[in-house]
């Protein structure tokens, strides 16, 4: 089976998540009697989701940003990229490599359907996890391969008295993975269909971002998310980066600091934003910013 992700983050934990060990290892202490080795077995493979770790691939293509209208990895997408990234100081060698090795990955996962094996899609409520979902469907249009999916639940029930909430996999516990296998539902051609005709309309559209709404993938404008920043601006200066990640650990929306970024670099050109300050040079959100 082939389990696809979408960023490098879900990839490590999905690995880590195939063959999860305890890693206590013999300094566990037992009250009473020690549990035979058999009943170790069980308990570590109760949670591991099993699998070979090469066949574990991300098609990360941050498929909710930019243009998506030519080939995926062409070099409009890789103008995204540089869009997105570029402020962390990805020299051209990296971004080779970033783009080679998601080629191998798509060409992995090509190959594997067309041999017939299983597909089996981890996808969150993350724009770029469900853009990414889509595409996987619309790649595989011409292969009649078994495509299954895990999708995340924005909420899940730890006690009576707690709940965790999750906006992608990359925040569950590598542990836990296995507590959402029951989840899996397989997508029938009806269904495939259907995504592959929606992703069509959104190649279409072609618009600067994708959002969700009410669980849907919709074409927005590139300032869809500017209410979010406005609204929360400080009245006194504030630093870019405790400010991104305020606005992270308040709204679960499944989109990068990089994009909070991009649209305060936004309000910085059009003066409704001023840099007081760069106050970290080497820090990418460095700026004392202060609102006009």
């Amino acid at each position: 089976m082939i389990e696809v992700v979408f960023n490098d983050s879900e990839k490590g934990s999905m690995k880590f998540a195939q063959n999860y060990k305890n890693m206590f290892g013999e300094a566990i202490g037992y009250i009473g009697e020690k549990p035979s080795k058999a009943e170790l077995k069980i308990d570590i493979e109760d949670q591991s989701i099993g699998g070979n770790s090469h066949n574990v691939v991300n098609i990360g293509f941050s498929l909710d940003v930019g243009d998506v209208s030519g080939t995926i990895d062409g070099d409009e997408r890789q103008k995204v990229f540089r869009k997105i990234w570029g402020r962390f100081d990805f020299d051209i060698k990296e971004q080779e490599e970033f783009f080679r090795n998601q080629r191998k990955d798509m060409e992995k996962l090509l190959t594997a359907a067309q041999n017939g094996t299983s597909i089996r899609i981890w996808k969150s409520n993350a724009p770029y996890s469900s853009c990414g979902f889509y595409f996987v469907c619309h790649m595989l249009r011409n292969i009649e391969c078994n495509i299954s999916i895990v999708s995340l639940p924005e909420h899940k029930k730890i006690s009576d008295n707690e709940i965790v909430t999750y906006s992608n996999w990359g925040e569950v516990d590598a542990s836990k993975f296995y507590q959402f296998l029951p989840l899996e539902k397989q997508i029938s051609q009806i269904e495939k269909r259907v995504i592959i005709n929606y992703w069509n309309d959104l190649i279409i559209e072609n618009a600067p971002l994708r959002a969700i709404i009410n669980g849907k993938i919709i074409s927005v404008p590139e300032n869809f998310y500017d209410f979010i920043i406005t609204k929360n601006l400080p009245e006194d200066d504030f630093i870019m980066a405790r400010f991104i990640g305020k606005l992270l650990g308040k709204y679960s929306l499944g989109i990068s600091d990089s994009w909070y970024a991009l649209r305060i670099d936004k309000m910085i050109e059009e003066n409704k934003l001023v840099v007081v300050e760069n106050r970290d040079s080497s820090h990418p959100y460095g700026k004392v910013l202060r609102k006009m």
